[in-house]
C-alpha cells in the first residue's frame, strides 16, 4: 500500500516535537514557546497532541475504506479497530508502571505504582479516541462527519457550562472552567479515582488532562482529521474553501475566548477550533509541498520518525524513566547529564534545550536502523 508522504511527515514533526518538549534538561529551564500553557491560553507546544490527533483521523479517512473493502464485514473491523485501542491503551499502561523509585528505600511499587496505575494518558487517549471515532463513523456514515463533530463538541460544551455538580461539602459549582473545578474534573475524580488521575492532589476534584469526558472533544479533533482527509484525499476539494475555513476556525476560536477559555487540560471548543484550524493549515501546506516538490526522499527524518512513531514514543518513554531510576553516587544518570550541560557556558534554557535535543537523538538512531531494515511497527 502506497504511503502519504506528507502524512507521514507531519506525524513525525508530532513526535520529534513531543519527545524534544517532554524531556528537557531541567524543568525549570525551558523555552517559553517549549512550555504547556500555565492553564488557559495557547502555546506551539499545546498543538503538539491534537497534532498527533488529528493526523490520527486523516488515517483514519484513507485507511478505513480501504479495510472495510479489503475484510468485506464490519464486524471484522470493529474486531481489529477494538484489538488496536486496547493494544494502545495496554501499551500506554505499561510504561507507566516502567519505573521505581530507586532513591527511596522504603518504596512500594505495589502500592505505590500498580495500585495508582493512571487509567489515562496519551496512548490511553489515542486509544479510546481511535474506537470511538471509527464506532460513530461506521454508526452514521461518512457523509454526517462534520455535523457529527459539530454536535458533539456542542454537546460538550453545553455539559460543561449547564450540568451543577457538588463537592463533599455540599457546596454547588456550574460552568466552571478551572484547575480542579469543573465538571470533567468532578467526573474525573469520582468515575476514575484521585488515586489514579495525573493531577492526584487538585482541590476540590482531582482530574486527569487526558480524563474522561474531555475525550469528547479529542473526539471531534479527530472527525476534524476525518473530514479534512477525505475533503483534500479523496473528495479533492477546493483548496481555497478549506483554507477559509480553517482561518474561520482559528478566528472563531479566539473570539469565543472570552466566554469559554482555550485549555488543553479540558480540550475546550475554543482550544479545538483554534488548535483544528492551525493543524489543517498545516496539513494542506505539507500536502501543497509533496505535489509541487515531489515526495520527501526516503530516509528523510520526518519519515523516519513517522513511520514509527508509536515505537519512538515507547522508547522515549523508557529511556527517560532508565536514566531517571538507574543513579551513580545518589544522582540520576540524567542528573549527571545535566551537570555536565549546566558546566558550559550557556543560558539555563539553552543548556536545557541542548541536553533534550541530545536525548532526542539517541532515541531517533534505533528507529533509523528500524526504517533501514523495513521494519515498521503496527499496532
Amino acid at each position: 500500500m502506497q504511503r502519504i508522504s506528507a502524512l507521514d511527515a507531519l506525524r513525525g514533526l508530532a513526535i520529534i516535537a513531543m519527545v524534544l518538549v517532554n524531556n528537557p534538561g531541567s524543568w525549570q529551564a525551558i523555552y517559553a514557546p517549549l512550555k504547556h500553557a500555565d492553564w488557559h491560553g495557547l502555546t506551539p507546544t499545546d498543538v503538539i497532541f491534537p497534532g498527533f490527533i488529528f493526523v490520527m483521523g486523516v488515517t483514519i479517512a484513507i485507511h478505513l475504506p480501504r479495510e472495510l473493502t479489503r475484510l468485506n464485514s464490519t464486524m471484522a473491523v470493529v474486531r481489529n479497530t477494538t484489538r488496536r485501542a486496547i493494544t494502545l491503551i495496554l501499551l500506554g499502561w505499561g510504561l507507566y508502571l516502567c519505573w521505581y523509585n530507586t532513591g527511596s528505600p522504603g518504596y512500594n511499587w505495589v502500592e505505590e505504582r500498580l495500585l495508582s496505575l493512571r487509567f489515562a494518558g496519551v496512548l490511553p487517549r489515542l486509544g479510546v479516541v481511535y474506537w470511538l471515532t471509527v464506532m460513530l463513523i461506521l454508526a452514521v456514515s461518512w457523509r454526517w462527519v462534520g455535523l457529527l463533530a459539530a454536535v458533539l463538541l456542542a454537546g460538550y460544551w453545553g455539559a460543561m457550562e449547564w450540568i451543577p455538580y457538588a463537592d463533599v461539602g455540599g457546596g454547588i459549582y456550574q460552568g466552571r472552567w478551572e484547575f480542579g473545578n469543573s465538571l470533567a474534573a468532578y467526573l474525573d475524580h469520582h468515575l476514575l479515582g484521585a488515586n489514579h488521575v495525573y493531577y492526584s492532589a487538585a482541590t476540590p476534584f482531582a482530574f486527569d488532562p487526558e480524563g474522561i469526558l474531555s475525550t469528547l472533544p479529542a473526539v471531534v479533533t479527530c472527525l476534524t482529521g476525518v473530514w479534512v482527509g477525505r475533503y483534500v484525499l479523496v473528495q479533492h476539494g477546493c483548496p481555497n474553501k478549506l483554507m477559509m475555513l480553517a482561518l474561520a476556525g482559528i478566528c472563531a476560536g479566539y473570539g469565543m475566548a472570552v466566554i469559554n477559555p482555550i485549555n488543553k487540560a479540558l480540550w475546550s471548543p475554543t482550544f479545538v477550533l483554534v488548535t483544528s484550524g492551525i493543524l489543517t493549515i498545516l496539513f494542506w501546506l505539507s500536502i501543497l509541498y509533496e505535489r509541487k516538490a515531489g515526495p520527501l526522499p526516503k530516509g528523510h527524518p520526518l519519515l523516519v520518525a513517522g513511520t514509527n512513531s508509536i515505537a519512538f514514543f515507547m522508547l522515549s518513554g523508557i529511556l527517560a524513566r532508565v536514566l531517571l531510576i538507574i543513579k551513580v553516587d545518589g544522582v540520576s544518570l540524567k542528573g549527571h547529564a545535566w551537570r555536565f550541560m549546566q558546566a558550559l557556558p550557556l543560558p539555563a534554557e539553552m543548556a536545557s534545550l541542548l541536553l533534550a535535543s541530545v536525548f532526542l537523538i539517541i532515541c531517533y538512531y534505533p528507529i533509523k536502523l528500524m526504517y533501514n531494515n523495513g521494519f515498521f511497527w503496527r499496532i
